[in-house]
């Protein structure tokens, strides 16, 4: 993969985001397909003094040049102070990603809106699905020098008897150092309908970078409301 990452020619015109925590507008072309994974943590929320660290990868096709197909998987490490530490494979499911406009770079307009729509089985609470969904928009200036990107994002943990309900807002900025080299920030939560304690709001600086055909982006979150730091990292590589 590091092989592969320093070698492979060409621009990475693929699913990637410039930021951490925040889904991009940007889908594969049609016919492509690349391997995503990323790692997020939530430290010190909840109240109980909660650690989760998620890790998942995915594979990613392009089934046209604006509709994306994702097939992921999420593996979380967990410890808290009602809980000893424990590893479980969590979730796995389908989703599919659309971009309403062009995203060739040639011609792409400013603009971009995309909508997200996933459904995962939840492994470890067997009867409950997770569906999510979000809205992206982004937009950037004619050189492609400056990005702003809004990511407004629900999550439903729905059960037989049960329905849980989550809001994922985020709004970022990202610039254009040298390069392919980008640096930003971005502001990020989660937040939950029914209990408070479950609620989180963090900010702090992104960066991201693509080579050839694959690319590379972080966040470190900084907490505002109870968390204390939420830092992501996600990269990935187009074939």
């Amino acid at each position: 993969m590091v092989l592969a990452c320093v070698l492979a020619p060409g621009a990475a015109h693929a699913g990637r985001t410039q930021f951490g925590w925040l889904f991009g507008s940007e889908v594969m072309p049609e016919r492509g397909a690349e391997i995503q994974t990323w790692i997020t943590e939530e430290n010190d929320t909840k109240g109980v003094n909660y650690h989760e660290t998620l890790w998942g990868i995915q594979a990613m096709i392009g089934a046209t040049d604006r509709l994306e197909v994702v097939f992921p998987a999420e593996f979380t490490w967990l410890d808290s102070d009602v809980s000893e530490p424990v590893t479980i494979w969590k979730r796995y499911g389908v989703e599919a990603r659309y971009r309403f406009v062009s995203g060739d770079p040639v011609d792409a307009p400013p603009f971009a809106p995309l909508v997200r729509l996933a459904v995962k089985r939840d492994i470890t609470v067997r009867d409950v699905a997770i569906v999510e969904a979000n809205f992206v928009a982004s937009t950037v200036t004619p050189s492609g020098g400056v990005m702003a990107l809004v990511d407004l994002g629900i999550v439903a943990a729905i059960g037989k008897d049960d329905q849980v309900f989550e809001a994922r807002p985020g709004i970022g900025v990202s610039f254009k150092v040298v390069g392919d080299l980008r640096l930003g920030a971005e502001v990020f939560g989660h937040l939950s309908f029914e209990t408070a304690a479950a609620r989180w709001i963090a900010a702090g600086p992104n960066l991201a970078w693509s080579h050839g055909r694959s690319w590379v982006s972080a966040a470190m979150g900084i907490g505002l409301y109870q968390i204390k730091t939420a830092p992501a990292l996600q990269w990935g590589i187009m074939f």
